[in-house]
């Protein structure tokens, strides 16, 4: 064989020289000359996680710590999964934690979450008060690895001086007040950087907005009675003063009990929620409204007589020692409900122990909520005759205003259908007490007795509805309708302790669900009225639809309730949980105290929205 012409093997050679210089850079990149030939590439090697994700805090000038971290090329971190501890408190939970929005992805193994590529910086507001910060974070490799939740601990005393604040130029960083009207844990935050008048102004104007929920109104019969109810003679003096006591014993037993919840994890209003304890103040409020209506003149043995009339001089009469004592049950016995104000002081308490700032903002917080109490006291001192027939008629009214309070301390107690029962029998006294059987000539009056009848035939409905098994005070037939009319309800499914929780937290995260869990107590009024209003909402229990929805009836209170509610840092109802589908808590997005429909809808489009959409 003829050897290959030089003059051709000598330019053939240096163009396979130059060919192989130029595309070395592609060939790296790309796996090399077996992927430029079609063959497989080389498996190229991860970065360990050290390297992958390397971070480095630094003190600010104002006291905050900033926190950065360099991501590598084709790797990224979850912005869900960011985890930021100061000796064990949670700084993102405080709201201290400012995060700017990550690039939208659709995770094979989190749905629909946020990443962060290339790098992230994380201010972390003062004051930080403590020695040790953790900083807890996950990342995956693009088309690659995922790696376990990393953690890495520094001594906030040793962290160097940032030289440079760094803000990232194309993300804006998140509001972290947006929404603190209602987020319990920003409230929290609030109590530490706030000022002492700015914590007491707050709070007394969150204690005003307070005053109107359900829970709160059956104090005005009480203060009312104890300052109008009782004969003889009456001042603008001595009726401010009675209902100022009133008022101070409220806060205080507020101030008290909700310190106590926050340092030793036991709600002490739940815990006279107790039925012995309801059906004895219960009790108390019968005799004390039958007492208005002077029919303690019934025998009874002598030593039960003397001991009932003593108690109920004491009250009836408007005694210091009687308004101090009426405080005292009102606060722990009327109104055991929470509210994002009240969690917000508890949260405070429990994670810096300062209880003269936790429990000022608690009574001041209470004096909000008693101020129309205070208002209505002095005002029926002034406003209601002092002498005359129309001072029986006052009494009578303020008995049956008391009466009320009974029965709605035993609406907790018994089946609705015999709370139906028991409304619609006072509705028919009221009505008859305002003359609905009594001939009025007058044609005005007249006018009052068809109102007044209105008023009985009205109590004769729930009677009829409680009778034939109804439950609803506005709608007491509406259970007689046809088959075709059914009334809708979230489908909760029960959950009692915490491997029941865990149980259907694995069972969902298996069928990538989301969880929504509700904290529900006979005794908590804004719990009934959610039930009764938000969850049979036919738009509420549509958006619900996907959604796995746990109810936890803490209504007894007992060891197992408070285990849960514990493990789950929850004060009491009415309280929502929400987990995405990765079982993780959305602890942002816990709801606290009453919420109606049209806001509940909001919140939970807010809740499931994907990220990175606008608010």
């Amino acid at each position: 064989m003829r050897s290959f012409p030089r003059r051709i093997l000598q330019p053939l050679l240096l163009l396979l020289a130059l060919a192989s210089f130029t595309m070395a850079p592609a060939a790296a990149e790309s796996g090399g000359l077996r992927e430029m030939l079609g063959l497989s590439p080389a498996a190229k090697p991860f970065l360990r996680a050290d390297e992958a994700f390397i971070v480095a805090p630094e003190r600010l000038a104002d006291g905050g710590v900033q926190a950065h971290w360099t991501i590598a090329s084709g790797y990224y971190l979850y912005r869900d999964q960011i985890e930021i501890t100061l000796d064990g408190r949670d700084l993102v939970a405080a709201g201290q934690v400012s995060m700017p929005p990550g690039e939208p992805k659709d995770d094979p193994e989190f749905g629909r979450t946020e990443v962060f590529h290339e790098s992230l910086t994380v201010r972390i507001a003062p004051p930080l008060e403590g020695a040790r910060l953790v900083l807890g974070y996950q990342g995956c490799a693009d088309g690659g690895v995922c790696y376990p939740p990393m953690v890495q601990t520094f001594e906030l005393a040793d962290l160097p001086r940032a030289e440079i604040e760094t803000t990232p130029a194309t993300t804006q960083a998140s509001d972290p007040w947006s929404g603190w009207q209602d987020d319990p844990a920003k409230l929290a935050r609030l109590l530490e950087i706030g000022g002492w008048w700015t914590n007491l102004i707050t709070f007394y104007g969150l204690g005003l907005l307070l005053a109107f929920t359900p829970c709160n109104l059956p104090m005005i019969p009480i203060v009312s009675a104890l300052v109008a109810g009782q004969p003889g003679k009456r001042s603008t003096r001595r009726a401010f003063a009675l209902s100022l006591i009133y008022v101070l014993s409220v806060s205080l037993t507020y101030a008290a009990a909700g310190m106590l919840t926050a340092l030793l994890g036991a709600n002490l209003q739940a815990s006279f929620q107790n039925p012995l304890v309801l059906w004895s103040f219960a009790g108390l409020f019968g005799l004390l409204g039958l007492a208005m209506f002077g029919l303690y003149e019934l025998q009874m043995p002598s030593f039960i007589q003397s001991r009932i009339d003593m108690w109920v001089r004491r009250v009836r009469g408007g005694t210091l020692l009687g308004t101090v004592a009426m405080g005292l049950l009102s606060a722990l016995i009327i109104g055991p409900c929470v509210a994002a104000p009240l969690v917000g002081a508890l949260i405070y308490i429990g994670q810096s122990g300062d209880l003269w700032l936790g429990g000022t903002a608690l009574f001041v917080l209470s004096l909000g909520m008693g101020t129309p109490l205070l208002l209505v006291g002095t005002s029926a001192g002034v406003l209601v005759p002092r002498a005359g027939v129309w001072m029986v008629y006052i009494q009578h009214l303020f008995g049956l205003m008391l009466l009320a309070v009974a029965l709605w301390i035993v609406n907790r107690l018994v089946p609705p259908a015999l709370a139906l029962l028991l409304w619609g029998g006072w509705l028919i006294v009221v009505g008859v007490w305002l003359g609905a059987l009594h001939p009025a000539k007058n044609p005005a009056r007249r006018v009052g007795q068809g109102l007044a009848l209105v008023v009985v035939v009205y109590g004769a409905l729930l009677m009829s509805g409680g009778a034939s098994g109804g439950d609803r005070f506005w709608l007491p037939l509406g259970h007689l309708r046809g088959g075709a009319a059914t009334v809708v309800h979230v489908p909760f499914k029960p959950v009692k302790t915490v491997p029941d929780l865990e149980r259907e937290l694995d069972g969902a995260r298996a069928r990538g669900q989301a969880v929504m869990l509700d904290f529900y107590a006979d005794w908590c009024v804004d719990c009934v009225i959610m039930a009764r209003t938000t969850f049979s909402d036919p738009r509420v229990v549509e958006s619900l639809q996907p959604v796995l929805t746990l109810q936890a009836d803490v209504t007894a209170n007992d060891e197992t309730d408070r285990a849960l509610m514990a493990h789950l840092g929850v004060i009491g109802p009415p309280t929502i949980l929400f987990f995405d589908a990765s079982g993780r808590e959305l602890r942002n997005d816990r709801v606290v105290g009453l919420l109606k429909s049209e806001p509940f809808l909001r919140h939970l489009e807010q809740v499931w929205a994907p990220p990175g959409a606008g608010p």
